[in-house]
């Protein structure tokens, strides 16, 4: 069952939990991208690989991390920062918002994606983007809810195939 939202920690993240997100984002990918993804290359995927990258963003001050706890236990993550999607980089980028299955639907989501765009915006951003993949039905649908739309379709190369990724912006509505 899930709690009251108010009973949530949110924060930053420090770089000694970044090991920790890197196996949780895994994990969700695992779950989000079931169906939609070769199986194989969900099970190549490791935590080290995404670790190393991660901890490269936040090194590099090119990224911000931001956990959603329930105690000890991590429930969300949203990462976000300068876009790094071609043809987007003067935009503020949400590049990844996940939760533990249990608690999609339950409005944590809405919580902790409003506050990666209050963070974007407070950094000035005037745009918002982010993709996804086509057929992850929950998250294109989500994302439309917040008042994004797709602005263009392109592929992206995971593994040894091509998938359908869908680019999303919003103007930044909160300056």
């Amino acid at each position: 069952m899930v709690k009251d939202l108010r009973k949530y920690e949110i924060r930053p993240a420090t770089r000694d939990e970044l090991y920790e997100i890197a196996v949780f984002l895994d994990n969700c990918w695992r779950s989000a991208y079931s169906g939609i993804v070769s199986n194989v290359f969900l099970g190549t995927m490791k935590a080290d690989d995404r670790y190393q990258k991660l901890l490269a963003r936040f090194d590099e001050q090119v990224s911000e991390f931001l956990l959603m706890r329930d105690a000890d236990v991590l429930v969300g993550v949203a990462v976000y920062g300068k876009s790094y999607t071609e043809g987007y980089l003067d935009d503020g980028e949400v590049s990844a918002i996940y939760l533990s299955p249990q608690y999609i639907g339950s409005g944590n989501g809405h919580i902790l994606f409003i506050r990666a765009e209050e963070a974007l915006s407070a950094k000035g951003y005037s745009h918002f983007v982010l993709d996804v993949l086509i057929g992850n039905e929950q998250a294109i649908s989500f994302y439309e809810k917040h008042g994004y739309e797709i602005v263009e379709e392109r592929n992206i190369k995971l593994g040894d195939r091509d998938y359908p990724l869908a680019v999303f912006r919003k103007e930044n509505i909160l300056q």
